[in-house]
C-alpha cells in the first residue's frame, strides 16, 4: 500500500479549499444578480407587466425655496419608461422617454425630442433616472459584499458598478431587505468611491404583478452628502395595465 505524504495531503486540501472558494464566489455573484432583479420590480423595472404610477417631487433644506414641486405620471414595461409632467403648469406636457439605456426629452414648442442623460437633474437631489423605472439588474454589475442590519432588518449588501456611462450613477452600495426582497437604502458614489448622495426607501404601496401581489415603492428620500438638501419622491396611484409599444417609440414623443 502506498503511503500518502504530508505534501500530497496539503496539496489536496489547497485544491479543495480553492475550488470551494471559487464556487462560493460564483454562487455569491449569481445570488447578487437574482437579488437585484427581484428588487427592481418593486421600483418599477424589469417586469413584463405594464405599470403606471404618479410621483410627486418635494425639496427641503439648502436652496429648496428656489425649487418648484412637480407631479409626473410614469408608464413602465420591461426596460422602457415614459414620464410626463402634469404639474406645474409651466412644465406641463414635458415628457422623458427611456428605452434601454437611451433617454430623450420633449417639451411643448420643441420641434423634435432631444437626447439627454439619466444623470440630468430633475429637481433638487433627484436626477431624471431616479424617476424612471429602475433597471439596476441590467445596468449594473453586482457584487455581494455581506449581510448587515439596517435598524432591526437584516439586509444583503451589494456593490453595484455601472456597465456604461449612461446610468444615473457610477457606483451604488445597495441594501436589500432579506425578508422582504426590496431595497431599503442606497449610497450613490463617484467612480473614485466618493459618496455623493444617499437614499432611503419605503414600500406602502402594493400592486399585482404576474398574479402575485408585491410591495411597491411609496417614498424615496434622496439626501446630499455634503449639505442638508433633500428631495422626497412620493409614489402613488400605482396600477398594473397593458401599455402599447408605441408609447415607447421616440417618433411618437411629441
Amino acid at each position: 500500500m502506498k503511503t500518502i505524504s504530508r505534501r500530497h495531503i496539503t496539496l489536496a486540501a489547497f485544491v479543495l479549499a480553492t475550488s470551494t472558494l471559487f464556487c462560493g464566489s460564483a454562487n455569491a455573484e449569481q445570488d447578487a444578480q437574482a437579488i437585484l432583479e427581484s428588487s427592481d420590480i418593486s421600483r418599477g423595472g424589469g417586469s413584463d407587466t405594464g405599470l403606471t404610477w404618479e410621483v410627486l417631487t418635494s425639496a427641503s433644506g439648502t436652496n429648496s425655496e428656489e425649487l418648484t414641486d412637480q407631479r409626473l405620471r410614469v408608464k413602465a414595461s420591461r426596460t422602457s419608461s415614459l414620464a410626463e409632467v402634469l404639474e406645474p403648469t409651466s412644465s406641463k406636457g414635458s415628457k422623458m422617454l427611456q428605452v434601454e439605456r437611451s433617454m430623450w426629452i420633449s417639451k411643448p414648442g420643441l420641434k423634435k425630442p432631444v437626447a439627454i442623460s439619466a444623470r440630468q437633474r430633475l429637481s433638487g437631489q433627484a436626477a431624471v433616472g431616479d424617476v424612471a423605472a429602475t433597471n439596476y439588474a441590467k445596468d449594473y454589475t453586482p457584487r455581494y459584499l455581506q449581510e448587515e442590519k439596517v435598524g432591526d432588518e437584516s439586509c444583503h449588501v451589494l456593490e453595484l458598478t455601472s456597465k456604461n456611462n449612461q446610468t444615473t450613477y457610477d457606483k451604488i452600495t445597495y441594501w436589500v431587505s432579506i425578508p422582504r426582497g426590496v431595497a431599503i437604502k442606497a449610497e450613490f458614489l463617484s467612480l473614485s468611491g466618493k459618496k455623493l448622495k444617499s437614499a432611503e426607501f419605503e414600500y406602502k404601496n402594493v400592486v399585482k404583478v404576474a398574479g402575485k401581489t408585491i410591495p411597491f415603492v411609496s417614498q424615496m428620500v434622496i439626501s446630499d452628502a455634503l449639505t442638508d438638501a433633500k428631495t422626497t419622491l412620493t409614489f402613488q396611484r400605482v396600477s398594473a395595465k397593458g401599455i402599447t409599444s408605441s408609447d415607447f417609440d421616440v417618433a411618437n414623443l411629441q
